[in-house]
């Protein structure tokens, strides 16, 4: 559908025509429309290369042995409960803006707002702490 001048008013007619009718008819079957879009991309040559990558990764993942150390060494200090990440979270993120702060008295520079950004992460991490139990039930009402 394209956009007719003004100088051809049977044309500028039917394209009013074609966008009311494109507007008020129902909307296309999304299930279809996926079916089709999956059938297209399957048969590509693209997606079946970084089929064949993403497999390798993940052979190469699964028998890493920096893997297995992570696993065993980092997984167990891992937070169990939602909460409790999002509050680790939330600490790390706060004092990273505290520390640029800090850092920002020092700086020679003297941009009147730079401590802006560095101030909201903080205030915003902060409340992440105050609130990782909402946070964390949030989250877990998103995924299920």
């Amino acid at each position: 559908m394209t956009v007719p001048g003004l100088r051809r008013p049977i044309a500028a007619w039917s394209f009013l025509v074609d966008l009311v009718r494109a507007i008020t008819e129902p909307p296309a079957d999304v299930t279809q429309c996926d079916e089709g879009v999956r059938a297209v991309v399957a048969e590509s040559a693209i997606a079946r290369a970084l089929s064949a990558a993403a497999g390798a990764w993940d052979r190469a993942y699964s028998s890493s042995a920096l893997v297995a150390a992570y696993r065993r060494k980092v997984l167990p200090l891992v937070p169990a409960q939602m909460a409790d990440r999002v509050r680790a979270v939330g600490c790390v993120t706060a004092m990273a803006a505290a520390t640029t702060l800090i850092l920002r008295t020092f700086s020679t520079e003297r941009d009147p707002l730079t401590w802006a950004l560095p101030a909201a992460v903080g205030i915003v991490a902060l409340i992440a702490v105050l609130g990782a139990e909402s946070i964390a039930n949030a989250i877990a009402n998103r995924h299920s």
